[in-house]
């Protein structure tokens, strides 16, 4: 045993070995680990080892174990290492070599913290047992050839074949058939009841594992009326343990489950009727001691008598007073009297209570051994009682004095009438002669019909409200409501009496105006129909008219969805729910469909009639209508369309300074906006049209946008587009055309100012302004070129290299290919950078952002990368900061001088220096190339790009000096106007 189990585990699994070695049974424990194994003496002497023998070896176990048995026996050992006790049969090998059958149950100990600890297992001898088995299953056979004539269907099923091997001579007074129908186990489940079918699946589940089980189901008996059966099986396994077959018993229990259902449903009556009972039962026994009592006394009462905390005491409830009578009548039933009589009681809360009490014998083998005692709380009748004699005289005079007529009468004799009764008559109340019978005052032509009713008035005590007709003393006739109501107690019949003579002239108005109605319904212009049950009952002429059928037509087609456009059946079937639901649907737009086939847009209004569950229906022909919105929308989304046309051409027009881009731009919008295809701007002969007016000719339309060179521009569309024959189309043509007009002519002069500008310029310096304009269109053209030039080409570039660097990439690329691929890849990546280089020149990266002296200093850096001298930025003086077209002028100036130095000078060493002085900038650069002769620097200087330099620094309003001459370098002296200076912390 290992040193982690403590000496007290020890000492308790010794002393458990020893006491079972008292007991002389078979035991074995062993640790968690499986490591130490303890026998007792019970045990040693089962396998026929002697006491001297040390067994500590946990393989002994399973070396005992018969081959046959040792992978059960694994399988518990494995289910106790894991915690769960458990028990097999098996067989084990004694020393002499004798086979036994033992039955082991595994335990499995825990420790303080509820984990295994030991596993101990109890082994009992049971090879006597599975005799005794044996003997059993050879006697049951013996018995089964006995029952063959027992009225008990016993029988045989084959469990792989599913097939019958025997069934007893029972089984056709059981089911009704035949033994002979049931060959296999689905011949029985066809007339097992569908409700029990689980219950037979439990059992075959059963018997699949082996385990001999039993249950209760109905079956259909031939006869057809339902039988409970009772079954009992026994499977039979073979010794892979499977089950090859099943042994039942089947008996008819039909008898003993009606007795069951019967006596569970009389202990629930008297049950249900004890724990319900308005009244107090309290069973006692000799003694007068409470044995049981239901749940009525809580609730009268208001103590607990019952669950917890449960108190009772008959002299709080019945009074202390009551004493001596309650023990008096005890008494009495004792000796088998059963005498009811009456106590009041005053309960300790200050209520009074009037109560019934009854003793009831209770007799055992004929001798009374207590009571039951029924109390019935008589003190809400007992105040009844008194209300209802103290009412009664009320109630009649109610009665008198209702407005309601009221007769009582036996037989037809007259008992009572009210005084309302005798109004009605015309009589005088009490004068008795003018109602002897009360049949004698109903009209001859009602009379036998009433007698009728009396007569099923007393056998069903109550026949409904009829009709007729009475006869007033002065010989009037009214007619009448009658309730009549039969006492089968006193034998005699109230009659109810509701004068409708009013009531009656009223509907027969009514139906007459009703008549009128339906005259003003079928002349009205307005189509009306009446709806039920999905189809269309009645319709009025109008509505006829609108769907184009004749009357007598519509009743060929009668079912409301016929008529109905399919896009609006589900939205009509809705509107007629919600009608049935609200009462009323508001004006909703349907379409439907005529006998002709002509589909028209109506207005429907929906009233539902709860009386006769009709849905009234009214609806216009509002096809008109509709069509005059939808061409209005149309209308309204056109404008919207034009317009929208019209800003969006107007702000394309924006950036156009070409008259050629203005022509391209009106030719594309015409061609969408009108969907033509050849339409062009031409120049013709001068015409006499107006300007921008619509000209149709036999080829298309043209309209005259302006002059030129004493022609006329014309906008010229071919063929005879379907837009143009809308007016909002033709106007919207004509707007464009009047623009592109005013735009034309515009251009024409900014052409003719242009011409005269470059003449003027010719002459004369050009103005600061005017440099300004063109370096600001200049850089605007580098920034879309560099723009171009990056989301375009280099993007192009990009995929290009990265597709032949994955061509390059693959495994199955033959070597010298792929070294193609790798130069064209490294090719790619050159143009790449060099495009990259060209946007960075024509559109400094990050200027505005980083500012100028960042962006300075990384052209020096960039620029130093592709030359040969060396050179040197100074900006510690500078403190300014410019506006933008400040700094892209200076970046330009310092990109140019660094071009220039890098092409021409030949310098080993440049000098640039960027200050800043209050209200001016000042640019110095220096290099000890070639140098230059001042004196000759007309033409050069536009080759070398100080011609550009120098106009730069004119646009700015600054000034640039040189110094040079040949093989002594170059010196710049810039200075320009510092614009929105602030000073930098």
């Amino acid at each position: 045993m290992k040193s982690g189990h403590g000496h007290e585990g020890e000492w308790t699994q010794m002393s458990s070995l020893d006491s079972l070695d008292c007991l002389d049974s078979a035991v074995w424990t062993i640790d968690a680990e499986m490591n130490a194994l303890r026998v007792s003496t019970g045990y040693r002497r089962l396998l026929g080892y002697s006491d001297e023998e040390e067994l500590r070896d946990p393989s002994l176990l399973e070396a005992a174990v018969h081959p046959a048995d040792l992978s059960l026996f694994r399988e518990q050992m494995g289910r106790l290492e894991q915690g769960v006790s458990g028990t097999i049969e098996y067989r084990i090998v004694l020393c002499n070599g004798d086979v036994k059958w033992v039955q082991q149950v595994g335990i499995v100990l825990s420790d303080g913290e509820r984990r295994p600890a030991r596993i101990q297992g109890i082994v009992q001898d049971i090879t006597e047992c599975k005799a005794k088995i044996h003997r059993l299953d050879s006697r049951l056979a013996m018995l089964e050839k006995l029952l063959r004539s027992v009225d008990v269907a016993l029988w045989s099923l084959d469990q792989p074949s599913g097939e019958f091997t025997f069934i007893s001579q029972a089984m056709p007074s059981i089911s009704g058939y035949p033994a002979s129908r049931f060959t296999n186990a689905q011949s029985w489940l066809d007339i097992v009841h569908e409700d029990d079918l689980p219950l037979i699946e439990r059992l075959k589940e059963s018997t699949r594992l082996g385990i001999p089980d039993c249950c209760e189901y109905r079956i259909r008996h031939f006869g057809g009326e339902i039988r409970w059966v009772h079954t009992r099986v026994m499977p039979q396994t073979d010794e892979q343990g499977d089950t090859v077959q099943i042994d039942g018993v089947t008996m008819d229990v039909t008898a003993r489950k009606v007795a069951e259902e019967e006596r569970h449903r009389s202990e629930q009556k008297y049950k249900c009727m004890f724990e319900n009972n308005s009244d107090i039962i309290c069973e006692l026994d000799a003694s007068g001691n409470v044995l049981t009592i239901n749940p009525a006394c809580e609730a009268t009462t208001g103590e607990r008598v019952t669950g917890d905390f449960a108190h009772f005491a008959m002299e709080e409830v019945l009074g202390r007073d009551n004493l001596h009578v309650l023990t008096e009548y005890f008494d009495k039933a004792l000796q088998g009297q059963s005498i009811p009589f009456e106590i009041t009681s005053r309960h300790r809360n200050g209520s009074e209570f009037c109560w019934e009490v009854k003793y009831i014998p209770i007799y055992l083998n004929g001798k009374v051994e207590g009571a039951f005692v029924v109390l019935k709380n008589m003190t809400d009748r007992k105040r009844i009682e008194k209300e209802l004699a103290d009412r009664e005289e009320q109630y009649r005079s109610l009665i008198e004095l209702s407005p309601q007529p009221m007769i009582a009468h036996r037989d037809g004799t007259y008992l009572y009438m009210n005084t309302a009764g005798f109004r009605l008559l015309g009589a005088s109340p009490g004068s008795e002669e003018a109602v002897h019978s009360i049949y004698a005052i109903v009209h001859p032509d009602d009379r036998e019909a009433v007698l009728e009713r009396a007569r099923r008035t007393e056998g069903s005590k109550f026949a409904g409200v009829m009709e007729y007709r009475i006869m007033r003393v002065d010989g009037g006739i009214v007619e009448v409501e009658a309730t009549e109501i039969y006492d089968a107690y006193t034998k005699t019949t109230l009659t109810l009496l509701t004068d409708i003579t009013g009531r009656r002239q009223m509907e027969r108005a009514l139906r007459e105006s009703e008549e009128r109605y339906r005259r003003l319904v079928e002349l009205s212009p307005v189509a009306i129909a009446v709806y039920k049950d999905g189809k269309i009952s009645y319709i009025n002429p109008a509505g006829a008219g609108m769907l184009g059928v004749d009357m007598a037509q519509f009743k060929e087609k009668e079912e409301m969805l016929d008529w109905v456009h399919s896009d609006s059946r589900e939205a009509a079937l809705r509107r007629m729910e919600d009608t049935e639901r609200h009462g009323y649907a508001p004006p909703g737009e349907f379409r439907i469909i005529r006998k002709d086939g002509c589909v028209l847009d109506i207005s429907v209004v929906s009233i539902f009639d709860p009386e006769s569950s009709t849905i009234q229906l009214m609806f216009e022909d509002i096809t008109a209508r509709k069509r005059t919105e939808r061409a209005l929308v149309e209308s309204e989304e056109r404008h919207i369309r034009l317009q929208t046309s019209l800003d969006r051409f107007s702000h394309d027009l924006f950036g156009v300074m070409k008259i050629s881009q203005m022509e391209r731009r009106l030719i594309k919008e015409v061609r969408d906006v009108l969907q033509a295809q050849d339409v062009s701007l031409v120049e013709t002969e001068p015409t006499s049209g107006g300007l921008c007016q619509i000209i149709e000719t036999e080829y298309g339309y043209s309209l005259k946008i302006g002059e030129i060179r004493s022609k006329s521009y014309v906008l010229r569309i071919a063929g005879k587009p379907a837009m143009l024959n809308i007016a909002a189309k033709r106007i919207w043509l004509e707007t464009i055309a009047r623009y592109v007009s005013v735009l034309f002519d515009n251009f024409l002069l900014i052409e003719d100012l242009t011409k005269e500008l470059e003449q003027t310029a010719a002459q004369q310096v050009a103005p600061t302004w005017l440099l300004r304009l063109l370096f600001n269109l200049s850089e605007n053209e580098r920034k879309r070129l560099s723009q171009d030039l990056h989301d375009a080409a280099l993007q192009e570039q990009i995929i290009w290299y990265r597709k032949v660097d994955a061509l390059a990439s693959q495994y199955a690329m033959p070597g010298e290919l792929r070294a193609q691929l790798e130069q064209i890849a490294q090719g790619l990546l050159d143009v790449i950078y060099q495009i990259r280089l060209t946007c960075n020149e024509l559109r400094p990266p990050m200027l505005k952002e980083e500012g100028l002296i960042s962006s300075l200093e990384a052209l020096c850096d960039t620029t130093q990368l592709r030359t040969n001298y060396r050179i040197v930025f100074d900006s510690a003086r500078y403190s300014h900061e410019l506006d933008d077209d400040s700094l892209i002028s200076l970046y330009r100036i310092v990109q140019e001088l660094l071009a220039n130095a890098t092409k021409h000078s030949g310098a080993s060493e440049v000098r640039i220096s960027l200050s800043g002085y209050p209200g001016r900038i000042q640019l110095e650069y220096e290099d000890n190339g070639v140098g230059m002769d001042l004196s000759e620097m007309g033409d050069s200087f536009k080759s070398m790009g100080i011609y550009g330099m120098k106009e730069r620094v004119r646009s700015m309003n600054g000034t640039i000096q040189f110094h040079s001459s040949p093989n002594r370098g170059l010196s710049i002296y810039i200075s320009v106007p510092a614009l929105q200076t602030t000073a930098l912390s």
